[in-house]
């Protein structure tokens, strides 16, 4: 399915990192040349991972035999990934209206083929690949996706205030984890290079997944609401049957007609099997699920962290941004030129510098609160951790019930056992340094950002 080779696409993506990392690495201070991170922090790593004929190969086989793989129908792929996302109806894939139905299918496939070509790309490409073709167009798409939903309605009769936005949902998913993974990529690839830099990276992350994860939890609230009603439908259709079949029988004996006696449907199986067809959860559902508690992985590190960095400045250990960076720039001119990108999007709306400085403004909050809030994020993180690893188990041979846990060498799954121990240690690095502040601030002289347990997620070490 679609679902399943993006999750392949990304976990190959993120195998080979390419660039600079930010890393804690010591000058030499015998060497009179300036330090190979500069002024900057930052050390140049030799990307370990997928080289480039690899990519290439990859890219080559992509599409070709106007297929996907050269086996898969593209446009009926993307027509189960929306069903299987956003929980799309049938009758609007099937639609007759202009715009709609196959041929708004067909108008996805571009846009969407290239959120995978990209993910064939090495990640400076991927981001300039991203910002020139990717989000124009769905900016396009969103506008588009707005015409569709409308044509749904007036097709169908339907009241656009309890109508869900089917495929103004899709797409806005797809935009907003096209732009999560933008902002990601730019912290690996050392474009925010000081403190400042990485709050306003993790800032804006975190209001990226948090819209991720409402949508798609409002999407999840209302497939199960559909699956209850129609489950409710089809047992009072069941009750209707069974009276039916009652009155029948009655007026049967009452003639006293006697007749081969006629095999009856066991109406409480029939009512069983609905109910348990309603609670079953396939392997790719499973997949989903797995997929948004990474998710919330990722929003407990982005708000802890910005917290975090919050209490430092509180405490002074770390010095205010200056007001002018380089003779040419200021801390705002950065913020504007970093996220410039999303301004040609409609949903969701970009952010500014001012949304920024009062988001990230904790002056009204005690020192003391603040530090237990930044704390609770990264032992809240450390537990869903947890709860992954319990469904992530190591390499067995033994059978594994796909529908309740998955191998490590699985394919289809969005993290690895690696990763998380990864993400744990920085939550378990942060969360000591946190206590050390809360204990004795007044020992604490010096703050050491690093990027040593992962290359997303910092820890910032206090001496």
């Amino acid at each position: 399915t679609l679902g399943r080779i993006m999750r392949i696409l990304e976990n190959n993506s993120s195998r080979g990192i390419g660039g600079a990392s930010p890393t804690t690495t010591k000058p030499n201070n015998d060497d009179k040349n300036d330090p190979p991170f500069g002024n900057s922090g930052l050390a140049i790593e030799n990307p370990v991972g997928i080289n480039v004929l690899s990519r290439s190969l990859m890219l080559l086989n992509l599409y070709f035999d106007d297929k996907l793989l050269g086996q898969y129908d593209f446009p009926d792929m993307i027509g189960q990934h929306m069903q299987q996302l956003c929980a799309v109806p049938e009758a609007l894939l099937q639609s007759a209206y202009p715009g709609c139905g196959h041929s708004w299918l067909v108008r996805l496939a571009k846009p969407m083929y290239d959120t995978l070509k990209a993910l064939c790309f090495d990640q400076h490409r991927e981001r300039t690949f991203t910002e020139t073709f990717i989000f124009p167009a769905f900016a396009t798409l969103q506008v588009a996706a707005t015409g569709v939903d409308e044509s749904f309605r007036l097709e169908h009769g339907l009241d656009s205030q309890t109508t869900a936005s089917y495929a103004s949902n899709y797409v806005i998913v797809q935009t907003i984890r096209v732009m999560e993974r933008h902002v990601g990529i730019g912290i690996r690839i050392g474009l925010y290079p000081k403190w400042y830099d990485l709050s306003t990276a993790y800032w804006y992350r975190d209001f990226l997944l948090s819209a991720l994860i409402n949508i798609r939890g409002s999407i999840e609230q209302e497939r199960l609401e559909r699956k209850a009603m129609e489950l409710r439908i089809k047992l009072e259709e069941e009750e209707e049957k069974k009276k039916a079949n009652a009155v029948t029988k009655k007026q049967i004996q009452k003639k006293g007609k006697k007749k081969g006696k006629k095999k009856e449907p066991n109406l409480d199986a029939i009512r069983d099997t609905a109910i348990e067809e309603a609670a079953r959860v396939s392997a790719e559902d499973f997949e989903d699920r797995l997929e948004y508690t990474c998710l919330t992985v990722h929003r407990y590190l982005c708000r802890g962290t910005v917290r975090y960095i919050a209490a430092l400045r509180q405490a002074g250990l770390l010095s205010e941004p200056p007001p002018s960076i380089t003779m040419f720039t200021s801390h705002q001119t950065r913020f504007e030129k970093r996220f410039d990108s999303f301004a040609m999007l409609p949903q969701p709306q970009p952010l500014s510098f001012e949304d920024y400085v009062l988001g990230s403004d904790f002056s009204a909050v005690r020192r003391e609160d603040l530090v237990k809030s930044a704390g609770d994020c990264f032992r809240s993180c450390k537990g869903v951790i947890e709860r992954l690893l319990q469904v992530v188990v190591a390499e067995t041979d033994e059978d594994v019930d796909i529908t309740k846990k998955r191998r490590n060498d699985d394919l289809y799954i969005s993290v690895r056992r690696e990763e998380a121990m990864a993400l744990t240690k920085v939550c378990v690095a942060n969360s000591l340094f946190l206590h050390k502040l809360s204990m004795a601030p007044s020992k604490v002289s010096e703050v050491a950002l690093e990027f040593t347990a992962h290359k997303e997620y910092c820890t910032l070490n206090l001496k």
